[in-house]
């Protein structure tokens, strides 16, 4: 459990500050507008560590616009490690697991759970078998099975 022990899991500056790095390694990329390395970082009492503002555009934004962590309460540090530990279970984690690990409430551990899932699939998936190449599937049946025709009571006699 040293991995624990790893600053992006327990502080949230650290946290916000890897994901800068995963997201923007040649510097800011202002979601609005597009523009690339061309925001100042503001800072003052009444701001929030990790915003930005657009020179061009003149918006704020933060590492988190447009992804999973937007509009999110959690703080990061149990976001990654929310994501940490679903990845590394050998047979994935429940929310109940999550709820008692992260020290979060059931229901956002359930929210929190549902958003690693979806982010975990793969948006352009490879046909099966691979490209260019089919299927076989010998002795399948799909669809419901076979009903017995209705007697009626009449028909018997």
């Amino acid at each position: 459990m040293a991995y624990l022990q790893n600053p992006i899991y327990n502080d949230d500056n650290a946290a916000r500050e890897y994901l800068e790095g995963l997201r923007w390694p040649d510097g800011p990329i202002c979601p609005h507008c597009g523009s690339v390395d061309n925001a100042a970082k503001l800072q003052g009492k009444s701001t929030r560590p990790g915003v930005y503002k657009c020179r061009d555009c003149r918006k704020p934004f933060s590492v988190t616009i447009g992804t999973l962590f937007e509009r999110s309460h959690i703080p990061l540090s149990k976001w990654l490690l929310g994501f940490h530990l679903v990845c590394s279970s050998k047979k994935g984690m429940s929310a109940h697991q999550l709820h008692r690990m992260l020290g979060v409430t059931y229901k956002s551990a359930w929210f929190m759970a549902h958003r690693i899932r979806e982010a975990m699939i793969d948006g352009n998936p490879d046909p099966m078998g691979g490209d260019g190449k089919s299927v076989q599937a010998d002795e399948t049946y799909i669809g419901k099975k076979a009903e017995k025709p209705y007697e009626s009571v009449d028909s018997r006699y």
